[in-house]
């Protein structure tokens, strides 16, 4: 029996190919730096996992999966390649286990993960038993990353975030929108970017679709260009699948649906935002290329449970507790105005930065991204073991540049938990604490909501 062994196996991503590989029968390991609640599913499927890293572990292995943040001086990633080991990224891999199906990609700057969960409940509440590959763990997947069908048909997500995503070659790719980030990656060119999105929507067959979001500008003047067969979606007044917003409530959003120019019905979401709804609109502009019904496809859509981490309501009142997992400007604007649309009262901000060259190349834009937060407390950078920081740049720094902004409602705590004692006080019944960030700082949110329990 083969033995994979993945280094980093609590990431997202990786622990969902863990379970996948399990289920096909191959015996798997992993190693990790802590436990988490993807280590602990790791655990409980038979999977055996090592806390902190050592050449030992890979004893008796056939091959090794790393992933991006694993850097080439990880113990067991030197040991496997002494020993000849096949050592892979796992984007190579995921490319191989996605090669005999059918796939449907998902790329883009925000959105991926809220995007491939409705693609993966639409094909699955209408009959097509997809395999999904999320990066984020989803209840309707019993909290897993990760849903293995039995059909042809496999969804998941294109992260570009180091130049990945074009190993793959889906039949329909859905781009959300494109934005500078994760630039060194791109010779710290956005153009650089921008091409190799052009490229990942020109890998699809005749066949296929490229899925463009109009709403987006380089999408929006990309789309005219691409030579593959082109879906557009969005709110835009070009847009094929088009969305005009009927109702925002606490609850979600309704709205209505278009397919060139002629109606189709109407959709309530269960989940706020408009950058939901055109998350939504993706996913029926993929169940309109599949000939899927499109009523069904719209039922379906009503079904839509959130990934955790995407608007996670920890405690629903009297003051609403949310964690999200926005940690780019614009995600962090979509996710303030979806707050605004729960919240009678104040919106309470705790935000953790992460990377410091991510909080480096956005820097202007993070300064701007907090006008409709009441209250914000930053934390320092989190980021992720070997990134060097940038002279200049720190959490400190970005809150006194916030405070020029908006005086008086802008804090810093050097810890994450120093922010429970400092907003315990100021939270009021009506009011909304919401922390957001790619890091541990939904652990804050945890805290407070059993404080307020």
């Amino acid at each position: 029996m083969k033995h994979i062994h993945f280094i980093g196996i609590g990431g997202y991503s990786m622990s969902g190919l863990a379970l996948w590989l399990k289920q096909q029968g191959l015996r798997v390991t992993g190693s990790d730096m802590s436990p988490s609640s993807r280590t602990d599913r790791l655990l409980a499927a038979g999977i055996p996992v090592f806390f902190g890293h050592d050449p030992a572990h890979i004893d008796g292995v056939d091959e090794v999966i790393y992933s991006t943040d694993v850097r080439p001086d990880n113990p067991e990633r030197l040991e496997a390649v002494r020993r000849n080991i096949l050592v892979r990224h796992r984007s190579e891999l995921l490319a191989e286990v996605l090669s005999d199906k059918r796939t449907i990609t998902v790329g883009g700057t925000h959105g991926k993960t809220t995007t491939t969960t409705m693609i993966g409940t639409l094909l699955t509440q209408t009959g097509l038993d997809p395999s999904v590959l999320v990066g984020g763990e989803v209840s309707q997947f019993g909290g897993n990353t990760i849903r293995v069908g039995r059909s042809e048909w496999a969804v998941a997500e294109a992260d570009e975030s180091d130049g990945t995503f074009l190993r793959y070659r889906p039949e329909i790719a859905v781009a959300t929108n494109v934005e500078p980030e994760h630039l060194e990656h791109y010779q710290e060119n956005f153009g650089v970017l921008v091409d190799a999105f052009r490229r990942y929507l020109s890998s699809v067959p005749n066949s296929g679709a490229a899925v463009v979001c109009l709403d987006n500008p380089v999408l929006d003047e990309m789309a005219d260009t691409l030579t593959v067969p082109v879906i557009t979606y969005g709110f835009h007044s070009r847009a094929q699948v088009r969305g005009v917003v009927e109702t925002k409530t606490p609850s979600g959003t309704t709205f209505q649906v278009f397919y060139e120019d002629r109606f189709l019905g109407r959709v309530s979401l269960a989940v706020p935002g408009s950058h939901n709804v055109q998350n939504a609109l993706a996913a029926l502009a993929v169940a309109l290329h599949l000939k899927i019904d499109a009523k069904a496809a719209m039922e379906a859509l009503a079904t839509f449970q959130n990934a955790n981490r995407r608007f996670q309501v920890l405690t629903p009142g009297p003051v609403l507790v949310v964690d999200d997992y926005a940690h780019h400007p614009t995600e962090i604007r979509a996710t303030l105005e979806a707050c605004r649309q729960v919240t009678p009262g104040r919106v309470v901000v705790l935000f953790q930065p992460q990377r410091y060259v991510r909080t480096h190349h956005l820097w202007d834009q993070f300064v701007e991204a907090f006008d409709d937060a009441d209250i914000l407390v930053l934390t320092e950078i989190y980021s992720p073991p070997g990134e060097k920081p940038i002279p200049g740049v720190s959490g400190r720094k970005l809150a006194e540049a916030i405070e020029t902004r908006q005086p008086g409602r802008v804090y810093f705590v050097p810890d994450m938990f120093d922010a429970v004692d400092l907003v315990m006080p100021m939270l009021a019944p009506g009011d909304t604490f919401l922390t957001m960030g790619a890091g541990p700082v939904y652990k804050v949110g945890e805290r407070v909501s059993a404080l307020m329990a």
